[in-house]
């Protein structure tokens, strides 16, 4: 079987009505689309993305077309360092390919993606991520009704201010009691401004070991190696896990030699052969791997299959509400989307591949954009 091109189709917008807060709702729309790896034997690798990194693979898959053209899809060592040393592709971009290819590899050996990876499991626990709200009333609306719909855990994305986000947690955890897996996600990355410096960081992870939360995320920019170290020795029970902005493998290095995280956070739009590479480096140091699953990449069954294929991790990212980052703001494009079960758990896919299927007829309506 060999590469024979690229086919990408870019969705329509949809409003972006869920973000309340100006910082994380500028944008007033979301877009996806999917990548379709073509094949001489009619066999398709289908991945769903953002518009943004698609238009990327596009444009990078022109300068490269001759290269690629001819590839056996099942190299994906291979292509990817090839891609990666000659023509300067990022992983973002090759995690989005490495996703396609690996839906190929299913498809042609007729079996699902995590049992070529090795099934450890055939389930996983989900936990619901909340967007950025603008009141604690309605970050107790999502959680409560997070925890009525049968999640087991909740990751609250809060206001970015320490005293704030201590009030928030306190009043998340007080209504849905002590049975309840809490995590916050203090998104403090160094570009604009970032939320926590130092001192908040330390003070948000003593209320959150006093309020029983399970991780503490992105506390402190990826940068602040000694911050992060000195916030990880501090924090005896709650977890710290970093980072979901890093841009290679490479950057955990320092962060695991200096101890700044006790949980390894493995970006989705890294691809599947990368997020497996992550979850045996956090397994070789004794930590969990718990990958992000935010955002459309594969359909959002591609993280699924990475983590039905190790051990050191515990759950799925589900945004909430329920349709508003994911595949459902595209009613009837995708045939198999990801699906959390009453009792918290998702499924394994059944289906050759990374498991969904594309009704090409309702893609083709909704498309405005060819590449």
């Amino acid at each position: 079987m060999r590469i024979t091109g690229l086919h990408v189709q870019i969705f329509a917008p949809r409003p972006n009505a869920y973000q309340e807060t100006p910082r994380e709702g500028a944008s007033p729309t979301r877009q996806n689309g999917i990548g379709i790896i073509l094949t001489d034997e009619g066999i398709e690798g289908v991945v769903s993305s953002t518009s943004e990194l698609l238009r990327w693979l596009a444009r990078l898959w022109r300068d490269a077309a001759a290269e690629l053209a001819g590839q056996d899809p099942f190299d994906r060592e291979r292509i990817a360092r090839l891609l990666s040393r000659r023509f300067g592709w990022p992983q973002r971009v090759l995690g989005v390919l490495d996703c396609a290819l690996w839906d190929i590899a299913g498809k042609a050996l007729g079996l699902p993606v995590y049992k070529l990876l090795g099934a450890a499991r055939d389930r996983v626990r989900a936990y619901a991520s909340t967007v950025h709200h603008a009141t604690d009333e309605r970050y107790l609306e999502t959680a409560l009704a997070s925890v009525e719909r049968g999640f087991q855990a909740v990751k609250l994305h809060p206001y970015g201010a320490v005293a704030d986000d201590i009030r928030l947690c306190g009043a998340v955890r007080q209504a849905v009691g002590d049975g309840v897996t809490l995590m916050m996600d203090a998104l403090t990355h160094p570009n604009p401004v970032p939320s926590y410096d130092r001192a908040d960081a330390l003070r948000a992870g003593r209320a959150l070991e006093e309020l029983n939360f399970w991780w503490f995320e992105d506390p402190l920019p990826k940068t602040d190696l000694d911050g992060l170290a000195e916030l990880a020795r501090s924090c005896q029970a709650v977890q710290v896990r970093m980072s979901d902005r890093v841009e290679h493998i490479s950057e955990y290095v320092d962060m695991l030699r200096r101890g700044c995280l006790d949980i390894m956070a493995g970006p989705p739009s890294f691809g599947i052969t990368e997020l497996m590479k992550l979850a045996r480096l956090a397994e070789a140091h004794g930590l969990r791997m718990e990958p992000h699953s935010f955002g459309p990449i594969g359909g959002g069954a591609a993280v699924v299959h990475v983590l039905l294929a190790i051990h050191n991790a515990d759950y799925y990212e589900v945004a909430v509400p329920e349709g508003c980052l994911d595949t459902a703001i595209y009613p009837g494009v995708y045939l198999d989307p990801v699906r959390v079960g009453p009792d918290g758990y998702l499924s394994a896919p059944t289906k050759p591949g990374l498991g969904f299927e594309i009704d090409r007829h309702e893609a083709d309506r909704v498309t405005v954009e060819r590449l």
